[in-house]
């Protein structure tokens, strides 16, 4: 029982010091600001969320908390998180299915990816992804880890000595929606409800949009590219070799 108690107060304080951290570097999303959602009063959703890997490789690693304190939800919960994927990055199709073949881990794209294009040539998409909550005492919670990769960039100049240039990638933080098995938690909850994919991603169910903090306001990736100091330099020498 001390146990229980001390794990409790361990995962308030996290939670506390997310939220300071939130509102010194990072963002509320969604936060309303009525109370035409009363479930919401008692569900507190922290998000975590970094990115990291080596090169043109990235994984987005983002961990999502729901603490009950006034509400109930039942036992069996999920999440579709509805990440935006910017122009300058991808996801590859087949890797995802790999992924969910290696660890369960659900997704759907509802647009044709093309993964040879370069940044100026592509647009933004949608990836779906489906997650069950896990139970931990008064907490919801679970983990979800999404490979990326950089798309290629147009040359630029340098805009200093001693750095190559580089472009930013950014990508904004995501959509939850909440839904459970076996109760309407949409009701009494019209400013938050939505319409989105069901589970098995063909049909259409209805969710909460949950409000939630997070630790930063976007995630960002330097990606290098090209010099184009260098390329009149190219362009003769690659001349040279040509005309022989």
């Amino acid at each position: 029982m001390k146990m229980t108690k001390m794990m409790n107060l361990l995962r308030i304080v996290e939670f506390v010091c997310l939220v300071g951290l939130t509102y010194g570097q990072g963002k509320s999303v969604g936060v309303p600001t009525d109370d035409k959602c009363p479930i919401l009063n008692g569900i507190h959703v922290s998000v975590l969320r970094r990115i990291f890997g080596a090169g043109f490789h990235k994984n987005i690693s983002s961990e999502f908390e729901l603490m009950l304190t006034s509400s109930i939800l039942p036992e069996r919960c999920h999440v579709i998180v509805e990440e935006t994927i910017p122009r300058g990055a991808y996801v590859d199709p087949d890797e995802l299915k790999d992924l969910e073949e290696r660890t369960g881990l659900r997704t759907h794209v509802p647009a044709t990816i093309s993964t040879e294009k370069a940044e100026f040539e592509s647009e933004a998409f949608r990836v779906l992804i489906h997650r069950e909550l896990d139970v931990q005492e008064n907490l919801r919670v679970t983990h979800i880890m999404v490979p990326i990769k950089m798309r290629y960039h147009r040359p630029a100049p340098t805009t200093s000595a001693r750095e190559n240039p580089s472009a930013i990638v950014k990508i904004q933080n995501p959509r939850i929606l909440l839904n459970c098995l076996g109760e309407d938690i949409t009701d009494n909850c019209t400013s938050r409800v939505v319409t989105g994919y069901c589970s098995n991603f063909e049909s259409k169910c209805q969710y909460i949009k949950l409000p939630y903090k997070v630790n930063v306001a976007n995630l960002e990736v330097s990606v290098p590219v090209g010099n184009t100091d260098d390329t009149s330099l190219v362009v003769a020498v690659t001349t040279l070799i040509t005309s022989g």
